[in-house]
Parts: structure tokens; C-alpha cells; sequence
């Protein structure tokens, strides 16, 4: 358990099974200020981990709720939420540490039992007083007024402040993305974004650009009562099953994510037990698999693949008007066209020289922008785990960091490790900019262990904070009941 480090001579860190000792300083007599942006699931979590750690938080939210874009009810002015979604992992690997989802949630929970836990998460943690709903931030940028440290946070008028240290948990989803090859369109237009049920499309021709996880919700929501559905797969897909007899198909996968299984092994199992289930993707008329993919996950769009209540086309040729002509030179005229193209990624509160304006993040250990101490992003990876599990260790990577006021590597050294990861990205996933993000936890996980360790051990040796560090562990992280971490496998 964490203590406040007023009380203590030596400090002790978790992260999964890492364990750090830290001699107390004097710097240490008042409570680190840190501010977290966003209140859904990764602020949140980012925020208890700080607490417990001793931190004074402060959780900025734009909303009148916590829960991020989990909200049904458009809190936020980011409510992408529709009718019939479920998350894509089961509630036992889903649920923060300490805190479980209810007895009675349903094996793979929807938006609405999220959105209670996520409430209850906060209250029961103690979190929503930290919280200053209504707070839009309009600017985060290192600390004036002859501050040497620290950074400022702006909310439009309110006066602004300075903390000690600022942690970005907005997520990826800013702004739908528009893909300027389907403006040509003239029927009715909607991004994944903007569907709610699928009573409007009653008899209507359909088709959906996208094979992501809103695409084929979306398909199978709409293809029982359209006139035809149409799914526009522009890539390689690989499609799971949310649940094997009852079994969250999450809690199959991670009885193989063990240190001793290799990972070629264990994707060979996994594409062997879906096959079972779902076949070969390209019977499905999905084009084959030339590098891992991010896992699609759905109970039910095979079927209506397979019973043609969806037909699968592998590109777009040209549009006229309502007329959508595919690669494989057929066309229709369709009445509606779904975008299910993605997010746009963006930080208007921070500088280009932080966030480029593309978005593309450039993170150390998918945390630290390089060159700007005291900043840190949770939530901005793409991986195998359940995000919730995923965030939960980068917070408690940014509380390592942050509370023993360890020693990052140097500004060109981490821009090195970035390139490194880059280039294994687009070896192992391709260039796709759904994959920029993209980690294996087996792997991801152990380098927070061990990037934490070297950097206590850094601030040790130079003679900084803290003044020794003792790594204890270095197995990978491990779940609650002792085995490795697992998830959505990269397939």
C-alpha cells in the first residue's frame, strides 16, 4: 500500500510486481501538486494512483460527469455512445484493482454498466470532490513568472495555476475523421460517431466504410432490417468472438499469456481457436492477413456475413452521386453511407512542440513526450490488454516517476527508444496509422518495469533523488491472481 512520503525515511513504489525503495527528501515536505485532465477512465485511475501515492490532485473535466465518453447522455460534448454497445473485454479483466465490477454485470459489460462503475469507481475511492466539472482547459505550458519547474494550466476565466506536474487522460477520441474520399457522396452521410440504433435505416441500402469494432456493431445492428448492408474492408481483418461457451474469449487468451508460451505459439493457438469458431477470414470475403492486426472483436457479424445479410468489399473504386462502384467493378446506389473511419487525435491546449498539429504522439514508453519534464500522457496506447489494465500501469509507471522524482534518460536517448519501437511497429503491424500506437503487453509491460528501475537507479547514481533505489522484481506485471497479463491478442 502506498503512504505519504511526510511519514516516512524510505518509500516504497508498485508497479504490478515492482517494488523501488526511495530515501525521503526534504524537497519531499509538501505534497506534489499534480493535475489530471479528463475524468473517465484513465484520470480517473491516474487520479487514485496519485492519491494513494500521496499526491495532491487536482481531476479537470469538461463534463458535469465522470466516465469519459462512456456517458450516454451527452455530458461532455463527447458522446459517442450507441443503443447496443458493449465493451470488447470481460468485466474480470476490465475492472481497476481494488475495485470489481458487481456480481450480477453480465460477463462483457455495455456502455451502461461502464458508466456506473466508472461512477462508482470514483465515489468509492474518494475522487469526485477532487474533481472540477465544467473546467475546459485552455492551455497547459511550462510554469512563467520566474518558476523554474512546473507547469501552468489554464481554464478560460478562472485565474490560472501552477503545478508540479501535469497528466494528460483525454484519450484518443477527439474528433470524428472525415475521409475526404467519401465527400462525393450525396445520400445521407453520418460518421460511426453520430449512430445511435438502427431503427432509421429500416429498409435502406447501407454501405459502411470500415471494419473496425463500431463497423461491424454497427452492420449487425442495422442488416436484420435494412434492405442491404454493404462493409467496406479496405485492409486485412481478423475477427474474435466476444465469448467460447459462456467464456470471455479475453479470459481464454490469457491462459496462454505466459512468459514460457512464445508469442508465435500463442497467436498460432488463437488463430486456430477462432477458425473453429468464426472460419477463414477470407471466406468472409476479408482480404488475408499480410502482418499482425489489431483484433476486431464480434459475436455476431460472421454470421450475418455468412447468411449475407452483409457483403464484404475490399475497397471503394469511385462515387457519383448515390452510386458506389467497389474494386471488384459492382455498383449500387445506396441511401446511406457510414463512415467508421477512426478519430482524429489533438491537444488544442498544448503546444505543436509538444503535439504536432497531425496528432501523431511521440511518446517515451507511450507516456513522456521527449524533452518536457513534468507532462505525461495516460491512455494513448494500443494493446492486447483491456485499456482500463493498460492505464492502470502507466499510472502507476507516472506515480514511480513522479513521487520519488526519479531521472528519465537523456532527451536523445528516448527519441532513439521511439524510433526503435516505430520501426518494430511497421514491421510487425505495417504502416497503418490505427497501428502508430500499437504494443504487446508481454513485451510493453516489462519495458515500464524496467524503464523505472533504470531511472530510480539513474537519480541514484547521479547523486539526485532518491538517494538509492532497490529493484526487487523484474518479472512482467501480473493480474490479480497471479498470472501473466492477458487480453485482446494481436493476431
Amino acid at each position: 500500500m502506498f503512504r505519504e512520503f511526510a511519514n516516512l525515511s524510505f518509500r516504497k513504489f508498485y508497479s504490478g510486481g515492482l517494488m523501488v525503495q526511495a530515501l525521503n527528501k526534504s524537497e519531499h515536505d509538501r505534497r506534489r501538486r499534480i493535475a489530471v485532465i479528463g475524468a473517465g477512465p484513465a484520470g480517473l485511475v491516474t487520479a487514485k494512483t496519485l492519491v494513494s501515492s500521496g499526491a495532491d490532485v487536482s481531476i479537470f473535466e469538461q463534463g458535469s460527469a465522470v466516465g469519459g465518453t462512456w456517458l450516454g447522455a451527452d455530458h461532455n460534448g463527447r458522446n459517442f455512445i450507441y443503443k447496443n454497445l458493449h465493451i470488447n473485454t470481460s468485466k474480470r479483466l476490465t475492472a481497476f484493482e481494488g475495485y470489481p465490477f458487481p456480481k450480477d454485470t453480465q460477463v462483457v459489460p455495455d456502455h451502461r454498466d461502464m458508466a456506473r462503475y466508472l461512477q462508482g469507481y470514483a465515489e468509492h475511492f474518494g475522487l469526485i470532490d477532487k474533481v472540477r466539472f465544467g473546467h475546459t482547459v485552455a492551455e497547459v505550458a511550462p510554469a512563467r513568472h520566474g518558476a523554474t519547474s512546473g507547469w501552468t494550466v489554464r481554464v478560460d476565466g478562472r485565474p490560472e495555476e501552477v503545478f508540479d506536474a501535469v497528466v494528460v487522460a483525454i484519450g484518443p477520441f477527439n474528433r470524428p475523421f472525415h475521409s475526404p474520399d467519401l465527400a462525393a457522396f450525396q445520400g445521407t452521410y453520418i460518421h460511426s460517431a453520430e449512430y445511435r440504433d438502427p431503427a432509421p435505416y429500416v429498409g435502406k441500402k447501407v454501405c459502411i466504410v470500415g471494419a473496425g469494432n463500431s463497423a461491424v456493431d454497427i452492420g449487425s445492428d442495422v442488416c436484420r432490417t435494412a434492405e442491404r448492408v454493404v462493409m467496406v474492408a479496405r485492409s486485412p481483418v481478423f475477427v474474435t468472438p466476444h465469448l467460447i461457451r459462456g467464456i470471455s474469449f479475453n479470459d481464454i487468451s490469457r491462459a496462454l499469456q505466459k512468459p514460457f508460451i512464445p508469442s508465435k505459439l500463442r497467436r498460432a493457438l488463437l488463430r486456430g481457436l477462432v477458425r473453429v469458431i468464426h472460419g477463414k477470414m477470407t471466406d468472409c470475403g476479408f482480404r488475408p492477413l499480410t502482418h499482425k492486426v489489431h483484433a476486431t472483436i464480434s459475436s455476431t457479424v460472421i454470421q450475418d456475413i455468412l447468411f449475407k445479410r452483409i457483403n464484404v468489399k475490399n475497397g471503394i473504386d469511385k462515387i457519383d452521386g448515390r452510386r458506389i462502384t467497389f474494386v471488384d467493378g459492382e455498383s449500387d446506389e445506396f441511401d446511406v453511407l457510414f463512415a467508421a473511419t477512426g478519430f482524429i487525435t489533438e491537444f488544442p491546449f498544448l503546444s505543436p512542440s509538444i503535439v504536432p498539429e497531425d496528432g501523431r504522439l511521440s511518446l517515451f514508453n507511450r507516456i513522456v513526450p521527449p524533452g518536457h519534464d513534468g507532462i505525461y500522457f495516460v491512455g494513448m496506447v494500443n494493446i492486447d490488454t483491456p485499456i482500463n489494465f493498460a492505464c492502470e500501469q502507466q499510472a502507476k509507471w507516472v506515480a514511480g516517476i513522479e513521487m520519488a522524482q526519479a531521472k528519465l534518460p537523456a532527451v536523445n536517448e528516448m527519441r532513439d527508444a521511439i524510433a526503435r519501437k516505430d520501426a518494430w511497429v511497421r514491421r510487425e503491424y505495417g504502416s497503418a496509422a490505427r497501428h502508430s500506437l500499437q504494443e504487446e503487453s508481454m513485451i510493453y509491460y516489462r519495458e515500464l518495469k524496467r524503464s523505472l528501475r533504470d531511472a530510480l537507479n539513474r537519480a541514484a547514481s547521479s547523486g539526485g533523488k532518491p538517494s538509492s533505489a532497490i529493484v526487487r522484481d523484474d518479472r512482467p506485471t501480473t493480474l490479480k491472481s497471479g498470472s501473466a497479463t492477458a487480453g485482446r491478442t494481436d493476431l
